[in-house]
């Protein structure tokens, strides 16, 4: 017989983000920042039969600067128009932008995430992208190869999992965010 520390354990080992947050870090990246970089949001597994991630969609209008930022997911899109859910606008999706880019430290993109992160019901896993010259894209291209670190982009991800445990006894996500992205 297990014993319940076992079963939440394995159960632990099983959980995966309903979505994705993707940093993607321009070149010239360094540790404490300010740097240039884009932010997607994906739903996992949404397409192929749960093998394939659909992007979602910010609510801010790139012809009019206009919208409450928050994430668009795929089932607000109806043809060429979209229903903000936070604040009920609406929004032609050609006007929308699938990447929010930013210029800033890196403990204001830690707040950013997290604030990113519970706006997604705190249900995340997060993925972060390196420009080739970066040192974490040059170690995943001499560990696992070129083709491996240019299909990844150097990715290293802070699985739903993880961030849960090491947030479960009250350590803020915006600390443990910044110790991913300096890792």
């Amino acid at each position: 017989m297990q014993t319940q520390t076992t079963q939440i354990d394995e159960k632990k080992q099983d959980i995966r983000g309903k979505y994705k947050i993707e940093v993607m870090f321009d070149k010239n990246r360094t540790s404490l920042g300010p740097n240039l970089l884009g932010i997607q949001l994906w739903e996992s597994g949404k397409k192929f039969n749960g093998d394939g991630d659909e992007m979602m969609y910010w609510c801010m209008d790139l012809t009019t600067n206009q919208g409450c930022k928050a994430p668009i997911p795929a089932d607000a899109i109806k043809g060429p128009f979209a229903i903000c859910p936070s604040c009920k606008q609406g929004i032609m999706i050609e006007h929308a932008t699938n990447m929010r880019v930013l210029r800033v430290s890196t403990k204001v993109l830690a707040g950013e995430l997290a604030a990113l992160f519970r706006k997604v019901g705190q249900n995340a896993d997060i993925y972060v992208k390196y420009n080739r010259d970066d040192p974490h894209y040059i170690a995943m291209e001499k560990s696992n190869g070129a083709a491996v670190a240019k299909k990844l982009r150097g990715m290293h991800i802070y699985p739903l999992k993880n961030i849960l445990k090491e947030t479960m006894n009250g350590a803020s996500l915006e600390d443990r965010f910044f110790a991913f992205l300096t890792a």
